[in-house]
């Protein structure tokens, strides 16, 4: 089991260190490790934001901004973490809850590529 972590760690820091890195989608089924994954791998982060769209107020921050940079901008003052720009990951776990959040992803990568975005959901 411990291989097989390392394994997906390993896969996440090549995808972090990519210059043309593109937001990272984890699938798969319930209870399978995929939010505990990206725990461990947000310590090597200085920032670390994480939204569970099974919230509600977490899931209506994907239908009250429209722009990538206003969303990002809300979230960091909802988790009450000053903005910055370097090393920054945002998780959003069960994005499968809000098209909207779906759909941002695309504006994440052309508008916003400095911030570091994995999605996790089991039922996508």
């Amino acid at each position: 089991m411990r291989n097989i972590q390392r394994r997906a760690l390993d896969y996440l820091r090549e995808w972090k260190n990519k210059v043309n890195r593109k937001p990272l989608i984890l699938r798969g089924a319930r209870q399978v490790g995929k939010t505990t994954l990206v725990k461990e791998f947000s310590k090597e982060y200085d920032v670390f934001l994480h939204l569970n769209l099974e919230n509600e107020d977490e899931r209506l921050l994907f239908e009250k901004f429209h722009s990538a940079k206003e969303l990002i901008r809300a979230v960091f003052l909802f988790k009450n973490i000053q903005q910055v720009k370097d090393n920054v990951l945002l998780f959003i776990d069960e994005i499968q809850n809000s098209q909207k959040a779906v759909a941002m992803l695309r504006y994440f990568y052309e508008e916003e590529n400095w911030l570091h975005v994995i999605t996790a959901g089991s039922l996508l």
